[in-house]
C-alpha cells in the first residue's frame, strides 16, 4: 500500500473544503471496506484520504416529513438493528443479511453508493423504492433520483461528498421483498430482485416497482412490465408471465449462451419469489 495522508475534518463542511484543496487525487473514506481492498491490491493510490467516519451529522437514522434519511456514514450493523415500521423494516433485514459480520460493523450505505459495485445490495434497494441521493459541495446541497445517481447522471463530482439517502415514507408502498442469490453466505450477489408494491381499496395495483440487481452494470427497473399491470387486479396477476417479462426486460437480447440462461433462470426464480411474497403480504 503506498503511504498516504488521513485527514479527519470537523464537519461535513471541513470535509468538502479538504477535498477542493486537494483536488481530484484526494479521496474520501468511511468504513473502508471498498477503498481500502483496492488500496491493498494498488489498483487504488490516492495520496490524501479525508475520513467521514467521526462526522456525528452524517450517521444515524431519523425521519423528516415522510421520508426516513438514513446518514451516509451508518453501517449496515447500525441499520440493521434499527426497529423500523411497515415495508421500512425490509431495508433493516437487508442491511442485516449481506456479507459477513465485520464489513456490517464497518461498511456503510453511503460507501457502498459511492464504489457503485452492482452486487451490492444497496444499489437494488434504492433504485427499486425510488429513493434520494442527498449530496454536499461547497455551492450547498442537491438531491438526486438514486438510479440516476448510479447510472452516472447525478455522480459524484470533485468536491462533492455523499451526505445521506432518503427513502420514501411508509405509505408508498404496502409491502417491499428483497431476494436474492448468491454462492457462499458472505458472498456478494449474482442476481437479485426487489419488488415494491402498493395496492388501493378495490385491491387493485396502485403502484408497482420490480427491479434487477447484480446480474446488469447498474440495477434496472422493469417500467415497461410494472406498467401493464398497474390499475389491474391483484388476483390477476401471473406471476410466471410477470417473471419472463422481468426477464426479457431486464437482460435484453444477450443470445443463448449458457451463462446467460443461467442468469434468466435465477432471475426468473428470484422475480416469481419476490412478487408472490409482495402480493401476498397483508395491507397494514
Amino acid at each position: 500500500m503506498k503511504a498516504f495522508t488521513f485527514l479527519t475534518p470537523r464537519g461535513p463542511a471541513e470535509a468538502v473544503g479538504l477535498l477542493r484543496e486537494h483536488g481530484p487525487d484526494a479521496r474520501v473514506i468511511a468504513g473502508g471496506q471498498s477503498l481500502l481492498l483496492a488500496m491493498k491490491e494498488r489498483s487504488a493510490r490516492p495520496p490524501v484520504l479525508v475520513s467521514l467516519a467521526g462526522l456525528r451529522e452524517l450517521s444515524g437514522i431519523r425521519t423528516e416529513g415522510d421520508e426516513l434519511v438514513v446518514g451516509a456514514t451508518t453501517t449496515y450493523a447500525q441499520l440493521s438493528r434499527a426497529h423500523l415500521p411497515g415495508w421500512h423494516a425490509e431495508i433493516a433485514a437487508i442491511a442485516g443479511n449481506l456479507a459477513d459480520r465485520p464489513v456490517r460493523t464497518m461498511g456503510t450505505i453511503g460507501g457502498a453508493l459511492c464504489a457503485a459495485d452492482p452486487r451490492f445490495d444497496m444499489l437494488t434497494l434504492v433504485t427499486g423504492v425510488g429513493a434520494r441521493i442527498e449530496v454536499l459541495s461547497s455551492e450547498g446541497t442537491r438531491t438526486v433520483d438514486a438510479a440516476g445517481f448510479l447510472a452516472g447522471d447525478g455522480r459524484l463530482e470533485a468536491g462533492e461528498i455523499l451526505t445521506a439517502v432518503r427513502f420514501p415514507g411508509v405509505a408508498a408502498y404496502d409491502a417491499v421483498v428483497f431476494e436474492k442469490f448468491r454462492q457462499r453466505t458472505f458472498d456478494a450477489a449474482l442476481a437479485s430482485v426487489l419488488c415494491a408494491v402498493r395496492t388501493d381499496s378495490d385491491s387493485r395495483l396502485a403502484d408497482l416497482r420490480i427491479t434487477v440487481g447484480a446480474a446488469t452494470p447498474v440495477p434496472v427497473l422493469a417500467t415497461r412490465t410494472s406498467a401493464a399491470l398497474v390499475g389491474g387486479l391483484v388476483s390477476d396477476v401471473d406471476v410466471d408471465d410477470v417473471a419472463r417479462r422481468v426477464v426479457e426486460e431486464s437482460l435484453g437480447d444477450r443470445g443463448d449462451a449458457p451463462q446467460v440462461e443461467y442468469f434468466r433462470e435465477l432471475i426468473s426464480a428470484l422475480a416469481r419469489r419476490a412478487l408472490t411474497r409482495a402480493l401476498t403480504t397483508p395491507r397494514s
